[in-house]
């Protein structure tokens, strides 16, 4: 009768698994190397693949609501422009509000100028440019909308009225 020692069995499983491994590792680092860097060029080419069908999508449709936004900001400062002319146009205005009104005047046709010169700069852009015109657009815009809630501020302070419907 043949005796069998319980550990025997785990000890053939675990020597033949390792022989297995050493031999699937058997590749040398330099081969390792290659067949790694083979992958991460084909993810990174499946990524470009990826990026470019999207990046081109995304500018459209991120120019197309800057210019959207921009030409908005540029129609406000036109209505408020027309109704400071229309203002000037008064034979009865005192000469302190006249003096008022060309300043806005001059403030208002100031701050069009750069609004306009950002729709024809994200107009010219393509997507090689578009992230330094985004940036760039995207701080003077600030700046001018930041100077138009100032002035509309200003209205409500001087009228005793919410002009604006924003509660101060």
């Amino acid at each position: 009768m043949r005796s069998t020692n319980p550990l025997r069995l785990p000890l053939v499983v675990t020597t033949f698994a390792m022989g297995a491994l050493l031999t699937s590792c058997s590749e040398t680092p330099a081969e390792k190397q290659d067949e790694m860097q083979n992958k991460m060029e084909n993810v990174q080419e499946e990524m470009n693949d990826v990026k470019t069908a999207d990046t081109r999508a995304e500018w459209e449709n991120e120019r197309t609501d800057v210019l959207d936004k921009l030409r908005n900001m540029r129609d406000d400062i036109d209505g408020e422009l027309d109704r400071c002319n229309e203002r000037l146009a008064d034979k009865g205005l005192k000469a302190s509000q006249r003096t008022d009104e060309t300043a806005m005047q001059a403030e208002l046709t100031r701050e069009k100028a750069r609004v306009e010169e950002l729709i024809v700069r994200v107009e010219g852009s393509n997507e090689g440019t578009w992230m330094t015109v985004k940036e760039d657009t995207r701080k003077t815009s600030d700046e001018v909308e930041g100077w138009w809630a100032r002035q509309k501020e200003n209205i409500d302070k001087k009228t005793d009225a919410d002009k604006d419907n924003d509660g101060h």
